[in-house]
């Protein structure tokens, strides 16, 4: 089935241009670009906090948690659609402020801060997300009563190497990266 895919994908760039549009339409936030600022120059310097196994494992598995929720029944046909425009929205508001606040330099900044998690998470979420709402219709538009469909063993495995890298990179490697990145980009910043 691939109109679950156009369905979820179409309503992640609406909600992606909405973000867009908000962050322009918000204009700036001195302060918030200050605190930025601040947190950057504290982490060139080494003083990076690091999160712990509980919250990387957490940011990981929140999005696909909502849904397997939401694959039980008919609150998916709509919940599913909404979290993909919410997260579309999310992701696109951040990334456009901090393009806002910090010019050609912020395109770095999102490429360090979202880029990669979005690269790996984003995959886990439209396969996790196509298979909740193809459930959910079946269930709620076709009225099925047989036990909805499992996801394949083959979708498993991948969002599961997704996950343990996104927990590793985000545990180890951009820990590791972060103040070198950090130095460079404020040496960009006017």
């Amino acid at each position: 089935m691939k109109q679950p895919y156009l369905i979820l994908c179409a309503l992640f760039l609406l909600g992606a241009l909405l973000g867009s549009v908000f962050s322009v339409l918000g204009g700036d936030h001195p302060q918030l670009a200050q605190e930025l600022k601040t947190y950057f120059q504290a982490t060139a310097q080494g003083e990076t906090p690091t999160a712990s196994l509980w919250t990387l494992l957490w940011e990981a598995v929140c999005w696909p948690l909502l849904m397997l929720l939401f694959s039980f029944g008919p609150p998916g046909v709509l919940g599913v659609p909404c979290v993909f425009l919410v997260r579309g929205f999310l992701l696109s508001y951040a990334c456009t402020s901090f393009v806002a606040m910090y010019g050609w330099v912020g395109i770095g900044w999102n490429a360090v801060f979202f880029g990669v998690p979005a690269l790996i998470l984003l995959p886990v979420l439209l396969c996790t997300g196509h298979w909740a709402f193809s459930n959910a219709c079946k269930t709620c538009i076709s009225r099925e009563t047989t036990a909805m469909s499992l996801p394949s063993g083959a979708m498993l495995v991948c969002c599961g190497v997704l996950l343990a890298v996104f927990v590793v990179l985000q545990g180890h490697l951009l820990p590791a990266l972060v103040p070198s990145l950090c130095r460079r980009l404020l040496s960009l910043t006017p």
